[in-house]
Formats: C-alpha cells, structure tokens, sequence
C-alpha cells in the first residue's frame, strides 16, 4: 500500500514538472511590472505606515500625479545597483525593489509590496534587465539612482 502510494505520488510530481502551455511571447508580454499605475493595484497599502522612512524624492516629469522617492540603494557584487523606492499618490503607497545596470542602461523590478520589509523578500516578475528606451518615467527613476550612486562612489 505504501509503495503503491508513493509511486502515484512520484508519478503525480512528475506530471507537474511538464511544459508550461503558455506561449513564449505571450509569457514574455505578461512579465513587466507597470510602476506607473503599481499604486493602483491591489499591491498598494493604505496609506497606514507602521514606522514611515524618509526617502530623497525624485524628480519624475513623466509622472506628476505620484510622489517617487529612493529609501535605500546599494552595489551588488555583480556591479548593479539595488534601489528601494516608493511611490505614493494620495493616500496610497507601494514599494518597489528594482535593479539597474547604470553602465548599459537596463532596469527592472525585482520586487512590489505594500511595506518596506516585505518588498525585500516578494518577488515580482518583471522580467530579466532589460533597456529603459521608450519608458521615460524608468528612465527618469534610473537616472536619479545613477546619478546618486556615481557620487558617492
């Protein structure tokens, strides 16, 4: 009975490893993350913060109607850079975890939450780094990080 058991089991892990019937380029349109309207989503908190941070805003002219601030940013050992930020607008808040490749101008967001400690460990599918060209407020948001960085490097 046992080994019966375990073999429909092992059979049924098997089966779940399978191709995934989603289509290549369609798997690739649904892998970005909108930091524009990411205030919008369900992501979003209330505008409740338990211990708020201060972050240095960013300038973002392609987007007036939200408040983008950097809270943290640091150099990985691979050379990227980590950045923290938040966007807000109104009463309602998000965070985002992006990296940036400042040399060769690529971003992406690693990670969306409602609150600074959780966006450190969710993860957003976002895609690999790719180039900011035609996304004028991730290469308002790069920009500034970069910027930031070169200084106090």
């Amino acid at each position: 009975m046992i080994r019966l058991t375990a073999a429909l089991l092992g059979g049924a892990l098997l089966a779940g490893c399978g191709n995934s019937s989603v289509p290549e380029a369609q798997a690739t349109m649904n892998n970005t993350v909108d930091l524009r309207h990411l205030v919008e989503t369900e992501v979003a908190g209330n505008g409740i913060e338990r211990y708020p941070l201060e972050g240095v805003e960013i300038p973002t002219p392609s987007d007036p109607q939200s408040r983008y601030e950097v809270l943290r940013q640091r150099r990985t050992a691979a050379g990227t850079i980590i950045a923290i930020l938040r966007q807000q607008r109104g009463d309602r808040f998000v965070y985002a975890r992006t990296e940036l490749d400042c040399e060769r101008d690529l971003f992406h967001v690693v990670g969306v939450a409602d609150t600074r400690a959780h966006v450190e460990t969710n993860v957003a599918h976002d895609g690999p780094l790719r180039p900011t060209t035609g996304l004028p407020l991730r290469q308002e948001l790069s920009s500034f990080i970069c910027q930031r960085a070169s200084a106090s490097a």
